[in-house]
């Protein structure tokens, strides 16, 4: 492979790592068996009095920083429609990098209920408070970035339709996590879970964008 064609891929592999990564959710029971495949918030798994914290903790890092610089570079070099999807890529980066290190949660509420009364009095620390911020940031990125793809690709139908997939799985798992906000139950980790496979989903097209169309500013 040229310089060139490496230079090309090497985003949509950063992308593609970064799905993955973001996909570590999937070993929590393995690593704190306290919460089960779709128990609680997934950003639990990270919270700083857990077992494994840091391995969650360092998984959103480095899903940040591959992000960031991903869309840093390619929003420099696109035209119209991508630069908002890749500026949107940036600010997700940045927010779940602060998800995983300064906005990460001082307890998991849904395992402790010590933690779930101090959440309800807003009594933990300002980091915790500041870590549904972070995370709203992040979903709205993405959402944002998302829009601005299927907008560059509504000429390539199959590219266009796979987004509209992601797009479904993203919002119903968005849609079904605020609902259960508003009127908690059972059901709030799975609806997170569906929201966080939308998330990976949107990463993963992303990446596919990248490698398929050699110019990121088309």
């Amino acid at each position: 492979m040229s310089r060139v064609g490496r230079a090309r891929a090497l985003p949509g592999l950063a992308l593609g790592l970064a799905a993955v990564l973001y996909s570590s959710w999937l070993i929590g029971p393995l690593l704190n068996p306290a919460f089960g495949l779709l128990d609680g918030y997934a950003s639990e798994l990270a919270a700083r009095d857990q077992p494994y914290h840091l391995v969650f903790g360092l998984g959103d890092l480095v899903v940040g920083a591959l992000a960031s610089a991903t869309g840093l570079a390619l929003a420099w070099r696109a035209r119209r429609w991508p630069r908002w999807a890749w500026w949107g890529l940036l600010a997700f980066g940045v927010a779940t990098a602060l998800d995983g290190t300064v906005s990460s949660m001082d307890c998991a509420p849904s395992a402790d209920a010590r933690c779930a009364r101090l959440a309800e009095l807003g009594a933990l620390s300002w980091r915790d408070q500041w870590h549904s911020v972070s995370s709203s940031v992040a979903i709205a990125a993405a959402l944002a970035s998302l829009l601005a793809l299927l907008m560059s690709r509504r000429d390539r139908r199959a590219s266009f339709r796979w987004g509209l997939a992601v797009a479904a799985v993203l919002l119903v798992g968005t849609a079904g996590t605020l609902v259960e906000l508003t009127h908690p139950d059972a059901a709030l980790g799975a609806w997170q879970r569906v929201q966080l496979l939308g998330l990976s989903g949107w990463l993963l097209y992303a990446g596919g964008v990248v490698a398929t169309q050699g110019d990121t500013g088309s």
